[in-house]
């Protein structure tokens, strides 16, 4: 197999009638979505090969076979979330230059400024055309994610067939994913976690359970009893409420799941284990990976196994190095080298310079212990210089957040006259606690360097946090 239509090809074959997505109880067969996606691939046909064209649509059927076709004709998938602001996306459109743009109606206004390119109505594309699949290269780019670079203005990654191959068959090597599964899929298709969950479905031939998002908590626990889902895909926040409040919906409709797989957000180690808890046979896992360097690590969680602060160890033909420059011991900048590392960025000669020799500068910084298991322990950008002394803002995290009545932290520098930085600590409690920031101190005081401590303390009801899980830790530096 070389290509993304070519393993998926594959299925069809295999089991034509087989139901490969479910969508708001609408059921489609490999067969429908093989047949509607070659339509529109029929459809644009007509644009030069390698051509970019752009698609912005929200988790649908219609994301489904615009992916595919776009993939059949020959051409670059584009992907654009449907969240995107004004600016983003006008420096996507500048920076990728697509031929079209498909969207659906709700979203055509945002487009129409971009006068000078053809924006298609997905429901009005033909879906009754024929059409001869093309042979793909496999070092040919499939598709095209945006995501922020370190100066905040997207970067573009551009992902070969190849990368999408050897990614893929990692997954469903190292989580056994079968065709037999049933996948409930609330993540968005437009970020690599969601679309790698679905191409691992297909080159199985599985079943996916696709929801429009994961706000609806009690939707999605109640979906996976009523569709005899084996397996869950979710961002931790998402495992988190559903152990923190919905644990007993939880406990009775998750607990025959073989697998509930999420990615390498932080988790907490409650999470972990409440979730273990609920499975009865079946395991929790996570991984780490950039949209440039898909799932570099897995980390499958074992009671016997106290390390839930890993991401795991890494993934078959991968390498993972620590670069310590900046004299942490052991701790410093992840790179990463493998068949899923992109060869180079879109139309970016900077941030080409962060791959050398095949090695993938990641800027997120950590360390492996004598196991060879990897631990995140924050951005570059994040460390912190407290008078020429270097700080992670992980290491403090983990120690407060050993204390009862402390559900999450997030530690950040702020400047000082005198040290250039000191540290500054955000805390959320949990419910009913009534801990103070002078108990918060004195515990760090017995376990941290004095320059360590944190000179400032802010509760905080909820972390600003990506529609991923992530924390948005920008916007608590503007609280500063």
């Amino acid at each position: 197999m070389n290509s993304i239509p070519e393993f998926f090809k594959r299925s069809v074959e295999i089991n034509p009638k087989k139901t490969a997505v479910i969508i708001q109880e609408q059921e489609y067969s490999y067969e429908d979505i093989d047949e509607m996606s070659s339509s529109i691939g029929q459809n644009l046909s007509g644009y030069p090969e390698n051509s970019v064209l752009s698609m912005m649509l929200d988790n649908s059927i219609e994301f489904i076979i615009t992916y595919l076709g776009i993939l059949k004709s020959g051409n670059i998938v584009h992907i654009i979330p449907t969240n995107i602001s004004e600016n983003n996306l006008t420096e996507q459109i500048s920076s990728a230059n697509p031929k079209c743009i498909i969207s659906s109606e709700q979203y055509l206004s945002k487009l129409s400024k971009f006068e000078e390119i053809n924006v298609l109505d997905v429901e009005k594309i033909s879906l009754d055309k024929k059409f001869e699949e093309l042979e793909i290269e496999t070092k040919k780019i499939a598709y095209l994610i945006y995501t922020s670079g370190t100066t905040g203005k997207p970067k573009g990654i551009s992902i070969t067939h190849a990368n999408v191959l050897f990614s893929t068959k990692n997954i469903v090597d190292k989580l056994k994913y079968e065709k037999t599964d049933r996948e409930i899929l609330p993540l968005s298709l437009s970020h690599s976690f969601g679309l790698g969950c679905l191409h691992a479905a297909f080159y199985v031939g599985s079943t996916i359970i696709l929801h429009k998002n994961s706000t609806d908590i009690r939707k999605i626990l109640e979906s996976v009893l009523e569709n005899k889902a084996t397996t869950l895909a979710a961002v931790p926040a998402t495992l988190s409420k559903m152990v923190e409040n919905f644990h007993d919906e939880t406990d009775r409709m998750c607990k025959d799941l073989r697998l509930i797989i999420t990615n390498s957000t932080r988790i907490s180690e409650n999470t972990v284990k409440s979730v273990m808890k609920v499975l009865r046979t079946g395991k929790i896992a996570t991984y780490y990976g950039l949209t440039e360097a898909s799932r570099s690590t897995f980390m499958i969680f074992d009671e016997k196994i106290e390390k839930y602060n890993s991401v795991g160890l890494p993934a078959s033909d991968v390498e993972i190095k620590i670069d310590s420059k900046e004299k942490l011991g052991r701790t410093g900048e992840i790179c990463i080298k493998g068949p899923n590392v992109i060869e180079r960025y879109w139309k970016n000669v900077e941030m080409d310079r962060n791959i050398e020799n095949g090695w993938l500068k990641t800027s997120d910084v950590g360390h492996l212990d004598d196991e060879g298991y990897l631990f995140l322990d924050g951005r570059i950008d994040d460390m912190i210089n407290v008078g020429g002394e270097k700080v992670m803002p992980s290491e403090i995290e983990l120690i407060v957040n050993e204390l009862e009545g402390i559900d999450e932290t997030v530690v950040l520098g702020i400047t000082h006259d005198t040290f250039g930085q000191v540290v500054k600590l955000f805390a959320k409690k949990s419910k009913n606690s009534k801990i103070t920031k002078t108990d918060i101190i004195g515990y760090c005081v017995k376990k941290l360097e004095r320059y360590k401590v944190p000179v400032i303390i802010e509760f905080i009801d909820e972390f600003p946090r990506t529609e991923y899980g992530k924390i948005k830790r920008y916007e608590l530096r503007d609280l500063r």
